[in-house]
């Protein structure tokens, strides 16, 4: 479903993108709605890269215990999990 949207921008802007537009085949409103989306989407993107980058904040921040073997650790939960 299309939904009219009114903008206010520059006269001076709104021709250098027209001919943009009609350059590349395509139209203004086509160029905002495609901005749009890479917006929404970059969002997006940057909601799920915060998992990443906050486990790379945290890494380090807990202590095993002295004498712990974390490849046995690992080892151990594998099998565990697996077999």
């Amino acid at each position: 479903m299309e939904t009219r949207l009114v903008l206010n921008i520059e006269s001076d802007l709104v021709e250098m993108v027209n001919d943009y537009a009609q350059k590349e085949g395509s139209t203004l409103s086509k160029l905002v709605e495609n901005y749009f989306w890479v917006l929404v989407k970059s969002e997006k993107k940057k909601e799920i890269n915060l998992t990443g980058s906050l486990a790379t904040i945290l890494l380090g921040s807990l202590k095993a215990p002295d004498g712990a073997d974390y490849k046995e650790e690992l080892a151990n939960s594998l099998a565990n999990k697996y077999l």
